[in-house]
């Protein structure tokens, strides 16, 4: 176990940004905390790494970190490569030459301002300098957020490879299907709390579809209504009427949606 949060609370006057949550990391492990906007990602990722002080609860990080923002900024004035000089200062951790070899890999030229930069190129140098710091865990915050597909791909790449190392990944995410292809362990959240907290083969395994005329109800989350028909996503003991395959899409929208029978 190498994070462990019990019971955290956070709010901001009478909003209750995390509520009451709980969940464990184990080392080695990608684990990804989903939600939609205002869900209490972002502020959980920030009371674990002490940016944000929590109003109660237990939290257990047992190693060293780097932390991937969800706002990527850095100083405009200096070039990437000054960027990496001015990082190699402040962190011991890192590494100045694997970080030029990823941002070659991301073809980011190192002499370009970092005003210059697109978007999703700042993304990229923003993880590069994370992943180039040799730490036990890496807190990611919408770490592909405005990248194309193909370097999207080659960050989830780097991810995984970075896990199959022996390094744990913490990431938030808004793509599910980036999700389904990395991630071992999820936790969703909505309104500050964790509605479900599983290995993701093991949440798909335990939800499906249950088509019932308009009139009848089933236990579990109503996901939508025809004029027909209902569709609900409920676990397979509560299933009844036509059964059908959930996919993780399907899952993730009927549980945050919340409307539970």
């Amino acid at each position: 176990m190498i994070l462990k949060i019990e019971n955290l609370k956070k709010y901001y006057g009478e909003n209750k940004a995390v509520d009451d949550i709980s969940f464990e990391v184990q080392s080695g492990e990608i684990f990804a905390l989903l939600g939609p906007n205002g869900a209490g990602k972002t502020t959980t990722l920030k009371c674990i790494l002490e940016l944000r002080k929590p109003d109660f609860g237990n939290i257990i990080l047992n190693g060293t970190y780097s932390y991937l923002p969800e706002k990527k900024e850095l100083y405009h004035y200096l070039t990437v490569s000054k960027m990496l000089d001015v990082t190699e200062e402040f962190s011991k951790k890192f590494s100045k030459e694997n970080a030029i070899k990823l941002l070659k890999d991301f073809k980011i030229p190192l002499n370009e301002k970092i005003a210059n930069l697109s978007h999703g190129m700042l993304t990229q140098v923003y993880v590069s300098i994370v992943f180039s710091e040799d730490v036990d865990i890496y807190f990611l915050d919408e770490p592909t957020w405005g990248l194309d597909p193909l370097i999207r791909n080659q960050v989830l790449e780097l991810i995984r490879s970075m896990s199959n190392n022996g390094k744990t990944i913490v990431y938030t995410s808004h793509i599910l299907s980036e999700v389904e292809k990395i991630a071992e362990k999820v936790a969703i959240m909505a309104n500050g709390k964790i509605l479900e907290n599983d290995f993701l083969d093991s949440i798909k395994e335990k939800y499906v579809a249950c088509i019932t005329n308009k009139d009848e109800e089933i236990e579990g989350y109503l996901y939508k209504t025809t004029d027909a028909e209902k569709v609900f996503i409920t676990t397979k003991d509560k299933a009844k009427g036509k059964i059908e395959p959930a996919t993780f899409d399907m899952i993730f929208e009927a549980i945050v949606k919340g409307v539970k029978k």
